[in-house]
């Protein structure tokens, strides 16, 4: 597959931006579309960052337990290596918080609010 276009460099950034604005199906949308345009790690991480929003989307909906197995992949994929697409993305913050945040949902006496979401 060819390099991402500019379009494509937009629509990671412009997920972000929805991402930290925790409209995290937005987010999801925007990525799958450019994740449609990369290959390689790229492709493998963009995928992690699209799970990591779904799990989020399915947090503010009230299902934890679909939420954490999202979150499992999603960092499972964005810990392996950096992402070389050339977009702000904070993956490693990112990793880190989606971590803790796993942790609190699995520990004893979880609510599901106030929890606090990463940003990236």
């Amino acid at each position: 597959m060819a390099a991402p276009s500019e379009g494509d460099l937009l629509k990671l950034e412009q997920g972000r931006a929805a991402f930290n604005r925790e409209q995290y199906f937005e987010a999801h949308e925007l990525w799958e579309e450019a994740w449609r345009a990369l290959d390689g790690a790229e492709r493998f991480q963009a995928q992690g960052l699209i799970q990591i929003a779904a799990g989020l989307h399915h947090l503010q909906q009230g299902r934890p337990r679909p939420a954490v197995g999202l979150l499992r992949k999603g960092l499972e994929k964005v810990s392996q290596g950096t992402f070389a697409v050339h977009v702000d993305l904070q993956v490693e913050a990112l990793a880190n918080d989606v971590a803790r945040l796993i942790a609190d949902l699995e520990g004893p006496g979880m609510k599901l609010a106030p929890l606090q979401l990463p940003k990236l």
